[in-house]
């Protein structure tokens, strides 16, 4: 567990309009789209036409899950990159997933069409105008690589090979995941990543899983809980923090050592939460030096994120992910989800 994922997890909704170089920290690329959404809810990310947007992992891994929901306008003439599971430190592709006019995929070994990796799928998986959620398992080796596809949390893989050589450079590990455009107007949204070091079932598919991003609606039912200063026009704690996208003008600020900034959410209207997600965007003004933790309360009972010392010269997102009920030490119930409060507390 380390890099980008916090208790194995990390996953992306889009739903607060966030800036391109925030998510995508390689070559970044793209911006928030609300005319083409799934569930009829929140954002979805465009990524542009050509690009190829890339986040670093911050860590070396053997193996990598991820889900992600795609909808193409139109597919390509030849075979074009899908994911390309990289490795920053020696720069150069690991594993590539391709997609053809046909609507079929394939994995590759590199950058290339050169070696395929197991089978191709069927033609016409891949369809246009239609949100489909793809999710992968990629392991890199140069004897039991493994690389597998499925679609729409259907638990039967369009591929799956095992026994393989996935390993294209001197390293047996990834630590970057691209996410290139295969046609214009390309849309994705409902992105999760396991680095499988989290218990059951955190460490497999999760399926087709909708990331939903909530804004805050209501302050903390302990009034004492937001003690940060709102600033004008609202005066209002969550109004301040629940702009979309952000306004600068608007924020709460506080300095005092102890002190809270918590906030109630929207019911989740879901059959199963499996983890619970906090993002925030934080910024360090010129007060002097201040440390702040990432906070969920349920029933009661905190669950402290890791102090940090926030960025300064401009917000920046930071997330804490949440993956058992800190009520309970147990996995979430929806009820339990959506009764939590998630916020701030000023550390030192």
């Amino acid at each position: 567990m380390a890099g980008i994922f916090k208790n194995g997890v990390w996953s992306m909704g889009f739903d607060m309009d966030p800036l391109a170089s925030q998510v995508f920290t390689i070559t970044p690329a793209g911006s928030m789209s609300n005319s083409v959404t799934p569930f009829g809810f929140g954002y979805s990310w465009n990524t542009g036409s050509g690009n190829n947007a890339g986040i670093s992992l911050n860590t070396n891994l053997v193996t990598l899950i991820h889900g992600i929901r795609f909808h193409w306008p139109s597919l390509p003439g030849t075979n074009v990159i899908v994911f390309d599971w990289h490795d920053l430190t020696a720069g150069a592709t690991q594993v590539t997933l391709r997609v053809n006019a046909a609507g079929a995929f394939q994995f590759y070994l590199g950058n290339g069409t050169g070696t395929p990796l197991g089978p191709a799928s069927a033609s016409g998986i891949a369809t246009i105008n239609t949100w489909i959620y793809i999710e992968c398992k990629v392991t890199i080796s140069p004897t039991v690589g493994v690389v597998e596809c499925r679609i729409n949390g259907n638990s039967t893989p369009i591929i799956s090979a095992t026994g393989l050589n996935t390993q294209n450079t001197a390293n047996t590990f990834l630590n970057a995941l691209f996410v290139p455009s295969p046609a214009s107007a390309s849309n994705y949204d409902d992105w999760y990543m396991l680095d499988t070091t989290a218990a059951a079932p955190l460490n497999t598919y999760l399926g087709n899983v909708q990331v939903r991003g909530n804004a805050p609606n209501a302050n903390s039912a302990n009034g004492a809980r937001n003690a940060w200063m709102p600033t004008n026009p609202q005066n209002v704690n969550w109004q301040n923090v629940g702009n979309i996208p952000i306004n600068a003008a608007q924020f709460n600020a506080d300095s005092t050592a102890g002190d809270y900034d918590m906030f109630r959410f929207p019911l989740i209207p879901a059959s199963a939460v499996f983890f619970v997600n906090e993002w925030v965007q934080v910024e360090l003004d010129s007060a002097g030096a201040r440390t702040v933790a990432l906070n969920c309360t349920s029933g009661g009972v905190d669950s402290l994120g890791a102090a940090f010392t926030p960025p300064t010269g401009a917000p920046s997102l930071v997330n804490q992910p949440y993956v058992v009920d800190p009520n309970t030490s147990a996995a979430w119930t929806v009820a339990a989800a959506s009764a939590a409060e998630f916020g701030l507390k000023v550390v030192t």
